[in-house]
């Protein structure tokens, strides 16, 4: 690859980066605040205690935040999502309470002593 279809490449990759940030951020945040999403999302894992850094439970417990405020965001504006459907984030949702779920139990299965 020479440096001119580099650049080609590169700018049809950003080009196409911030369509799809865009159509996301519609989705995530208002128009008044396309960070509005990340502010409420650092007041909740504030709030409720979810480091991400800490374990792979809070991991899954910042994404189901993140699901739960992107649904209440679109409910709230009364908008059509751009990207993934409200049934697709609502299942996302559960999905990641069950990997929440599957992380508890294997952290007691494994401060348990062996039987």
């Amino acid at each position: 690859m020479n440096r001119a279809e580099l650049i080609r490449q590169m700018g049809e990759t950003t080009e196409a980066r911030m369509k799809l940030m865009g159509g996301k951020s519609d989705d995530y945040a208002s128009q008044e605040d396309t960070l509005s999403n990340f502010k409420r999302m650092n007041v909740l894992c504030k709030t409720l205690d979810v480091d991400p850094r800490r374990s792979a439970f809070d991991c899954a417990m910042f994404l189901e935040l993140l699901k739960t405020d992107r649904i209440c965001n679109l409910h709230k504006k009364g908008t059509t999502p751009k990207n993934e459907s409200v049934r697709d984030t609502v299942m996302d949702k559960h999905n990641y309470l069950d990997i929440a779920y599957a992380l508890l139990e294997e952290e007691a299965k494994a401060t348990q002593p062996n039987q």
